[in-house]
């Protein structure tokens, strides 16, 4: 099983033994008040003494292995579980040996080895609890019952058949409900991580194509910049062509700084402040979609230093496409933080999307939406869908400041 599932696991022994521990002061209270038996006391406060040790034990390594990531194992799980073997079987020499009802708890150990762990440890745990049962049937302590008292006691055995059942069905149904509840959720993770690479060797594939493309492309648009420049010297007093080809010159050096910025985040990308990336993404889309009307909104102060990969900043272009492909005449870009997160607010006013792509090829939509969602999941982020109440869809960006 995963780690966090053994620290799962290793919890529930944990509780469990407590539980066990104050039903075992409990019983034995009640035996000595109310009916007056001469119980081996010294030895069963030590046997309930030694078990809440190491329980106490078991929580402090239960601790370390949240706060500071200690693992916990497979046969780390089946040591605990033989000591909970071996403890109720001395509590039980002391007290009747095999003829206590409450023998039958011998079976939620073995519950908890057979649906936890692998079956290298749940056959040792199997041939243990047979071994301390079996001993127990030859060798305990008789309970020390006058034989006034056998009709007292033959009611009080009945009593605790039926108290160990049913506290044996509930602690059963319970942990294998929730350990049922676990594997699925397991289940799921894994076919979502399996989803998640899936999608993530498509991207890496476009990735690649768009390197081979990046490089293919730098001589073709330095030959069609010299060709613009000196047809611009050509036709300068024709006002409406110079015009056209500045505007193509301007898109033409818009490109090449594109590529040149492939290039250099390829590398290295370069860090700087949250507003000022923000800023100079806008300016590099505002180029490509210069009839855009985007506000650009910085929420918070002292804006902290980010470095995007180029494949992030092209999610976010992907994604300002969307907006204004579904609403040119108006977006909104908010920008904000907190101590561990980096949000990025996207709105516009069109029809409304939700952020699920049937197939690619819409307008707006499509490819560009699944290759930005994931590059921002590799960045350990996550993209989120929103109506907004005046009409049109917004789009946050969640970011750990870690990775963005």
């Amino acid at each position: 099983m995963p780690h966090n599932a053994l620290v799962s696991v290793l919890h529930r022994l944990v509780l469990l033994r407590a539980m066990t521990i104050t039903a075992y002061v409990a019983a034995v209270l009640f035996a000595v008040l109310v009916f007056r038996w001469a119980l081996p006391l010294l030895s069963l406060g030590f046997v309930c003494l030694a078990l809440m040790a190491y329980n106490l034990l078991s929580l402090l390594r239960l601790r370390l292995a949240r706060k500071q990531g200690y693992a916990i194992t497979a046969a780390e799980i089946a040591r605990q579980l033989s000591i909970d073997i071996i403890g109720h079987g001395l509590w039980l020499f002391f007290i009747g040996g095999a003829s206590n009802p409450f023998t039958a708890l011998f079976l939620l150990p073995l519950v908890i080895a057979a649906a936890t762990l692998p079956a290298r440890f749940v056959w040792p745990l199997t041939g243990l609890t047979l071994l301390t049962y079996s001993i127990l049937l030859v060798w305990y302590l008789p309970l020390p019952l006058s034989d006034d008292s056998m009709a007292q006691a033959f009611f009080l055995h009945t009593l605790g058949m039926w108290l160990a059942f049913v506290a044996a069905a509930l602690i059963v149904a319970g942990l294998v409900t929730r350990i049922g509840q676990q594997l699925r959720s397991q289940e799921r993770e894994l076919a979502d991580a399996r989803e998640a690479g899936l999608r993530h060797q498509q991207v890496l594939g476009l990735g690649l194509q768009a390197a081979g493309a990046a490089h293919r492309l730098g001589t073709p648009l330095a030959t069609m910049t010299v060709l613009v420049d000196e047809l611009r010297d050509e036709h300068v007093a024709n006002t409406s062509l110079s015009a056209d080809l500045d505007l193509i010159r301007q898109q033409l050096y818009a490109c090449r700084a594109e590529l040149g910025r492939l290039r250099a985040d390829c590398e290295r990308p370069a860090s700087q402040p949250a507003d000022k990336a923000l800023r100079a993404l806008m300016d590099d889309w505002r180029v490509v979609r210069p009839t855009a009307q985007t506000e650009v909104v910085v929420l918070g102060t002292q804006p902290p230093v980010v470095t995007w990969a180029f494949d992030l900043r092209q999610a976010l272009l992907n994604l300002l496409d969307n907006a204004a492909d579904a609403s040119a005449a108006w977006q909104r870009v908010s920008l904000d933080w907190t101590a561990h997160k980096l949000q990025i607010r996207i709105e516009d006013q069109g029809p409304g999307f939700d952020g699920v792509v049937v197939e690619p090829g819409g307008r707006g939509l499509g490819m560009g939406v699944a290759l930005a969602v994931s590059a921002v999941e590799r960045c350990g982020g996550r993209v989120v869908w929103q109506k907004r109440a005046e009409g049109g869809t917004a789009v946050d960006i969640n970011l750990p400041l870690a990775e963005a």
